[in-house]
């Protein structure tokens, strides 16, 4: 992990453990951190300081902390909003969420919603969710994490503070730049083995796949917000056009949880033979060629 990154994390911890102190924590928080499991981890930190009952919070010694630790404290509600066969997050688990806010909470002086994945919260459960964080009950807090703010709505972000865990943006270099406008083109063409050939430089430098993984994750990502009539500037213009003219939006967020998983497989230090067959394999099944 990058020194700023490390930096970044933890200066989120220590103003989060301040605010928590003096009783500022806001009731609409936003994680936003590329890697799901650090922006959750954040997130039940901040459920844990809300619920604590310590003076020194979050004091991991009291009931509340303990039970936070495990995750079964019975007034901190985790969930991915999704309903059914879909992959985004649901209006009606919003609906869900907003009727359970008004129950009170049955041990601690609150309860706390975290939201996971809020990058696959569409514009009309967002619209949802709005209306209660314009006027939320005085004991419950909401913390969505996503891996991307641009995924939300300007009006959300106007009503919750972000702790952002992202770095921002640097030049990226010309051969990476060139690998993911490459890629792209050869995942919608129909010619396997132009695919082949883009994955192959990976085989010997499992970091500059990572690297590439990244970005592709990101211009998916993008390619979805854009769908969805969300209007954003991108990094990679073109190529989020590209991807919104030729993929359903079930594609794309099939082709960002490929990309999630094989950055999980190179943390994994798999093998870098079988990381380029997978992805050739993975990224095709996920567009359905």
């Amino acid at each position: 992990m990058k020194d700023e990154t490390v930096k970044k994390i933890n200066t989120a911890y220590e103003s989060i453990q301040a605010a928590a102190n003096k009783g500022t924590l806001p009731h609409g928080i936003l994680v936003e951190c590329a890697n799901e499991q650090a922006g959750l981890e954040l997130a039940r930190y901040i459920a844990s300081c809300l619920v604590c009952s310590g003076a020194d919070k979050p004091c991991g010694e009291c009931a509340s902390c303990q039970k936070s630790q495990k995750n079964g404290h019975p007034d901190i509600f985790e969930t991915d909003g999704i309903r059914g066969k879909s992959k985004s997050f649901s209006v009606d688990a919003v609906r869900e969420i907003r009727s359970d806010a008004f129950v009170l909470p049955n041990e601690s002086d609150c309860k706390v919603y975290i939201l996971k994945n809020g990058q696959n919260m569409n514009e009309q459960a967002q619209n949802a969710l709005l209306k209660i964080l314009e006027e939320p009950p005085k004991n419950v807090f909401f913390i969505i994490v996503t891996q991307t703010k641009s995924a939300m709505l300007e009006t959300v972000l106007s009503r919750v503070s972000v702790y952002s865990l992202i770095c921002e943006e640097g030049e990226i270099d010309e051969n990476t730049e060139k690998c993911v406008k490459g890629f792209i083109e050869a995942l919608l063409s129909i010619d396997e083995l132009r695919l082949m050939e883009q994955t192959a430089v990976f085989q010997k430098d499992s970091r500059f796949a990572r690297d590439v993984l990244v970005l592709l994750s990101e211009v998916f990502r993008d390619a979805l917000v854009k769908k969805s009539g969300f209007s954003r500037s991108f990094r990679f213009h073109d190529e989020v056009w590209l991807l919104c003219g030729s993929l359903t939006s079930k594609s794309l967020l099939q082709l960002i949880s490929v990309c999630d998983e094989l950055i999980n497989s190179v943390d994994r230090n798999c093998n870098n033979n079988l990381l380029t067959i997978r992805m050739c394999y993975e990224f095709k099944r996920a567009i359905g060629r």
